[in-house]
């Protein structure tokens, strides 16, 4: 039972590992949109900035967990990367692929790149609240207390983009966006976090992101 408890850890871990890596990448190059497109927004750059280095610290966090119990993480890549997943399926592309002269052009593309990362925050705000309660979190005092400084800097990543594509009258997310939402949340949740957790054969690592 206890390693069966290890291994969810470690996938839930795994997960989150990478989420929050690509999450601090992606918006280290919405920065670099932001100053070129809207350099007067100072506040919201301000906030995108906060986001970014929540994110790092975050990584960072669930990086030293898995060092300090001497593994790696599982080798999961982009098939398990909310934002990656939302990217392909609105912009029909790898994230990889964004083209930064494109978003810069299309007030429209940028906005609902903001939308979708507003809508990823709150999603992972409540899916915090859940995974607090859950026993096997519960059970790892460390893996706990990184959930709690999660839980304390979310708020902090929805509400500023919320607020400033509100300006704009942007901020509701469109039945396409929302159906999306819905199915990569409950596909993780139902179908690729459990295959995770079943299949012996996913490897591990060799080493970390970055």
């Amino acid at each position: 039972m206890k390693q069966l408890f290890e291994r969810l850890q470690d996938v839930i871990a795994s997960v989150y590992l990478y989420n929050e890596y690509t999450g601090y990448i992606e918006l280290e190059k919405l920065l670099d949109v932001l100053h070129v497109k809207y350099p007067e927004e100072r506040t919201f750059i301000q906030a995108v900035q906060k986001h970014c280095d929540d994110e790092r610290k975050h990584y960072l966090m669930f990086r030293n967990y898995f060092k300090k119990r001497n593994r790696l993480p599982f080798d999961i890549g982009p098939t398990y990367g909310y934002v990656d997943l939302f990217i392909l399926h609105v912009f029909k592309k790898p994230i990889e692929d964004l083209d930064r002269e494109e978003i810069l052009e299309s007030d429209r593309r940028f906005f609902q790149l903001c939308r979708l990362i507003m809508m990823t925050e709150f999603r992972g705000m409540r899916q915090v609240d859940k995974l607090l309660k859950s026993p096997f979190i519960q059970k790892d005092s460390t893996l706990y207390r990184i959930f709690k400084v999660i839980e304390r800097d979310e708020p902090s990543h929805c509400y500023p983009y919320q607020y400033w594509l509100k300006k704009s009258d942007t901020h509701l997310p469109r039945f396409q966006e929302r159906i999306t939402d819905l199915w990569i949340h409950y596909t993780l949740l139902l179908f690729k976090i459990p295959f995770l957790f079943l299949n012996p054969r996913v490897k591990r690592l060799e080493a970390f992101y970055a």
